[in-house]
């Protein structure tokens, strides 16, 4: 007996520069049927109605007008990342689209590094560092 048909899933690309990491793969595999960009763009008719959901990764895909325009049942966009910048928040809620993002997500690892070039701008490490 089959279960019920996972929600499409619309990323820019799987694996490569710009694509979802292979190792995030198996939860959302677990939770959507993925699509690639190119594949929506191959066959807008078929995927159009189906897209429910868009994962941004590395800013991609790009969410514009045309594309909320051809995803009339789109529910959720969840960014990748902490900030929200890349994406017009009006627009897209103004399709009645939420967005989700992990806002706390290397706030340990900024404020490590914001340290370490305090540290290193006093301490003048990279100037010893030539002597």
């Amino acid at each position: 007996m089959e279960g019920p048909e996972l929600p499409v899933l619309l990323v820019n690309e799987v694996d490569g520069v710009l694509g979802v990491l292979e190792t995030h793969l198996p939860f959302l595999k677990k939770h959507f049927h993925l699509i690639t960009m190119k594949e929506f763009l191959e066959n807008k008719g078929h995927f159009s109605t189906k897209v429910k959901a868009i994962y941004v990764w590395w800013h991609k895909p790009i969410i514009d007008r045309e594309l909320l325009e051809n995803l009339p049942n789109l529910k959720v966009i969840a960014s990748s990342g902490v900030g929200m910048d890349h994406l017009d928040l009006k627009l897209i809620s103004g399709y009645g689209v939420r967005m989700a993002n992990a806002p706390h997500a290397v706030c340990n690892s900024t404020a490590d590094i914001g340290m370490a070039l305090l540290l290193t701008a006093a301490r003048r490490l990279v100037e010893a560092s030539m002597v």
